[in-house]
């Protein structure tokens, strides 16, 4: 059953940041799994905040860093107020820290890929970007964002627009009629909405959600490195594909929803 945490009225709100959660709106730090409710605020009793640590609660300033932590095929996501102390790292993702959390609403998956880009391009001009944690972001009818390299994320938007990224715990988001997003590397995701819109991920234990069609691989984990074993692409309405959810590729080459 969800702990639920004291909620703490009128808590400070100094930084805007987003935060996955389990679909029930519930995060399961430390094994403890604690129970949200949005338009609450929450602190952590003056505990020391540190980041990953027990007495703190978490939200990510770049969006798609949220999908490291709760992945796009089984969370949700919200637009979160943070205060109180504050702690960051710099040569790491942009997860924060912080002893004050409110919970606001939810932001769907294109509103999120949205800010993604308005985030990428608040902090970079370059739209290619190669190196760890490179960032790219595109957005307007037929642009494209890549990047290449560990952790490194490529959103767009737009018709057309496509976003592609390299790397283990690379993602790839893209929204718009005709947009399609590819991810490769391990833990990889790709999500694409929009009419006409593909996700393609192609790495080991990555996931594909698509309003349209998906492509995967499934690959023999028992030998180093892990081999390819196949890859499979469907339409959305075959197969027992739905818009909206996501799967993986088992080594049997059947699509798996994952929940």
């Amino acid at each position: 059953m969800a702990k639920k945490l004291a909620a703490a009225v009128g808590a400070a709100q100094s930084v805007s940041a987003y935060k996955g959660f389990n679909r029930d709106l519930t995060c399961t730090p430390s094994g403890v799994k604690f129970q949200y409710e949005v338009g609450k605020s929450y602190n952590n009793g003056g505990k020391k905040v540190t980041r990953c640590g027990e007495g703190a609660f978490h939200g990510v300033a770049m969006p798609l860093d949220a999908f490291s932590y709760y992945g796009p095929a089984t969370s949700v996501y919200h637009g979160v107020g943070l205060g109180g102390d504050i702690v960051r790292k710099d040569d790491e993702d942009t997860k924060i820290a912080s002893a004050e959390i409110t919970i606001n609403a939810e932001v769907k998956l294109p509103e999120f890929i949205r800010a993604a880009v308005r985030w990428v391009i608040g902090e970079a001009k370059e739209r290619v970007t190669t190196g760890y944690r490179a960032h790219a972001a595109s957005t307007g009818d037929y642009a494209h964002a890549a990047s290449t390299g560990y952790r490194a994320h490529a959103a767009s938007t737009g018709d057309y627009a496509h976003a592609a990224s390299t790397g283990n715990g690379a993602h790839a988001a893209s929204t718009g009629n005709g947009a399609h997003a590819a991810s490769t590397g391990n833990g990889a995701h790709a999500a694409s909405t929009g009419n006409g819109a593909l996700a393609v991920s192609l790495g080991v234990g990555g996931t594909a959600k698509s309003s349209t069609g998906i492509v995967l691989a499934a690959y023999d984990e028992s030998v180093w490195p892990p081999r390819l074993i196949a890859v499979r692409s469907s339409l959305v309405g075959e197969n027992g594909i739905e818009a909206g959810k996501a799967y993986r590729l088992t080594q049997a080459g059947e699509f798996e929803e994952v929940k």
